[in-house]
């Protein structure tokens, strides 16, 4: 006897697999369990899908089965796609996060200190800090390998700032202008001692010392 019966299973789009149970009832007519699962949904989701249990004689059977199983098995198929896709996302999320840590990378303690006084550096130059930036910078002489770039970057801030660099950087220097009306105090001159001159209150006159006219 020639049937078509899995012809038409086969063009059921099935995801996973069917379970079919067939039983006879006293009364003749036969009772069909369709069920669906996909292993590779969670237990959960495997539960949550119920079986399609028809009963008709065998005649109905034959001519309305498919037709009766098509549009609730396309839906379960679905659903039991979509649990698959999301158990494989959950399934990768949770490799990625169980895959060990990398080997943190223990930065040295002098370059580190190098990195530190540079971004200290350009934090103050960003605020117009120049001096503060300058004196920030790291020494070149500790650092060699860099010290071409700190002494670049010094004479660079050092043409942004006046030159009194050491001095103290809270201390500004006072200037007082000068008065033109302030009065000039001169220097008496030095009397040119003579052995024979002097001066003569009375007369105003350079005269020899004679005896005469000393008081």
């Amino acid at each position: 006897m020639q049937t078509n019966f899995f012809s038409l299973i086969s063009q059921l789009d099935i995801a996973g697999t069917v379970k079919l149970v067939i039983a006879k009832t006293d009364s003749g007519e036969l009772v069909v369990s369709v069920l669906m699962d996909n292993e590779k949904c969670s237990p959960k989701d495997r539960k949550s899908v119920p079986p399609l249990n028809l009963k008709a004689t065998a005649l109905e059977l034959d001519e309305g089965f498919f037709e009766t199983i098509s549009e609730p098995m396309n839906q379960t198929t679905t659903l039991l796609r979509s649990r698959e896709q999301y158990m494989k996302s959950l399934e990768a999320t949770k490799t990625k996060g169980n895959q060990p840590p990398k080997d943190k990378v223990v930065q040295n303690p002098k370059e580190k200190k190098y990195n530190d006084l540079m971004a200290q550096s350009r934090k103050l130059e960003a605020e117009g800090k120049f001096k503060e930036a300058w004196t920030k910078l790291p020494d070149p002489i500790e650092y060699p390998d860099q010290a071409e770039d700190i002494r670049n970057k010094r004479q660079e801030l050092s043409g942004k700032f006046a030159p009194d660099l050491f001095a103290p950087l809270e201390q500004e220097q006072k200037t007082y202008p000068v008065r033109d009306t302030d009065p000039v105090e001169e220097e008496p001159e030095e009397e040119e001692e003579s052995e024979h001159l002097e001066y003569n209150e009375y007369s105003g006159l350079e005269t020899e010392d004679f005896p005469e006219f000393e008081n």
